[in-house]
């Protein structure tokens, strides 16, 4: 009797632990985009194999961080957040001329595009480094500068070396740039 009763106890913590656990993971994924601005929001967010990811310090939903430098004398801008749940890197590099615009995402240093996946590995390897390629490729499309903010729209695929593709689609980032 005693035995059937801790079977019992630990079969409805079992289910009442996986009814919790995947509401939790529901509720995470099933954010929506932030809307598309240009306020400074300091955000970036992005569908990364159709799941929604927002980093950003003003933004409801969100963490992670952002990050933002550029070298107007080399023509560089870079744009990066890190999410930490799931644990996603994505970094971006582009050649950018201070205009409005669409600009490829090459790996051409110190030009580029990366993904990391460090839900299962914090090292870097062949299995959690993704970025474009000749088939894979993304692009960044500026739509506001005023000096201040920077804000617009990205998509990549890119591929690791094991054949393995990522998707991200409906980029989005905001940022502060003084």
């Amino acid at each position: 009797m005693r035995n059937t009763n801790t079977k019992t106890l630990i079969l409805s913590v079992s289910v009442l632990s996986f009814v919790f656990l995947t509401s939790f993971i529901k509720i995470r994924f099933d954010k929506e985009l932030p809307p598309l601005t240009h306020t400074g929001e300091n955000m970036m967010a992005c569908k990364v194999n159709g799941k929604v990811v927002i980093a950003g310090q003003n933004v409801t939903n969100a963490s992670g961080s952002v990050r933002f430098s550029s070298a107007p004398d080399n023509e560089l801008l870079y744009i990066s957040c890190e999410i930490p749940s799931p644990h996603y890197e994505i970094e971006i590099s582009i050649q950018y001329d201070d205009t409005l615009g669409v600009y490829p995402i090459i790996n051409s240093y110190p030009y580029f595009g990366y993904f990391w996946d460090y839900t299962h590995s914090i090292s870097p390897n062949d299995s959690n480094q993704f970025q474009p390629d000749r088939t894979h490729t993304g692009k960044v499309n500026i739509t506001y500068n005023d000096g201040s903010i920077i804000a617009g729209t990205f998509a990549m695929e890119a591929i690791n070396r094991k054949g393995k593709v990522v998707r991200i689609t409906e980029g989005r980032f905001d940022i502060m740039v003084h």
